[in-house]
């Protein structure tokens, strides 16, 4: 059973996850502004992904800590495409959903990215679909922290419920 110090170290991790996201969009926007200028050197537009690629494993992070704190129970074979849709789901009477469908179906545009990113050495990187994705990001951002503090409000009701 968990107590209130449980919700309350979630909290916390969760919030210092949401917060590394400004680093890391940081760092994507000057990775972005040298391959701008770069044109379409693989190498460069290679920076881009790699800021991509870090902001979807904090994502990713961030959900793990959600499942393992509420429900865990994951397949070991396709956990990374549960644990996206996991975050979709109300859990009556355990916990709210952290996001909807239609955010589900951006984070995974990004899950799927980093999945490409890391295997790279069957292809090349195509700099277009890494600008293009990399257009969303900010806006992906931003919404999910729209998502994080209505979650977090959720965690503060459980809080005092467990009073």
């Amino acid at each position: 059973m968990k107590n209130t110090n449980d919700f309350l170290r979630l909290k916390a991790e969760l919030t210092t996850d949401s917060s590394l996201l400004q680093s890391l969009l940081a760092k994507n926007r000057r990775a972005t502004e040298r391959a701008s200028l770069s044109g379409e050197d693989e190498f460069t537009w290679a920076a881009v992904g790699y800021t991509i690629h870090n902001v979807y494993c904090l994502f990713e992070n961030y959900f793990l800590r959600i499942s393992k704190f509420f429900e865990n129970g994951l397949d070991p074979s396709t956990w990374h495409v549960q644990l996206v849709e996991r975050m979709t789901l109300e859990i009556p009477g355990l916990r709210p959903a952290l996001f909807d469908r239609a955010f589900a179906l951006r984070i995974d545009e990004l899950r799927r990215f980093r999945h490409a990113f890391r295997n790279l050495y069957q292809t090349e990187l195509d700099p277009d679909r890494v600008r293009i994705l990399n257009e969303t990001l900010p806006l992906i951002i931003m919404d999910f922290s729209s998502f994080h503090d209505r979650f977090r409000a959720a965690l503060d009701l459980l809080i005092r419920e467990l009073g």
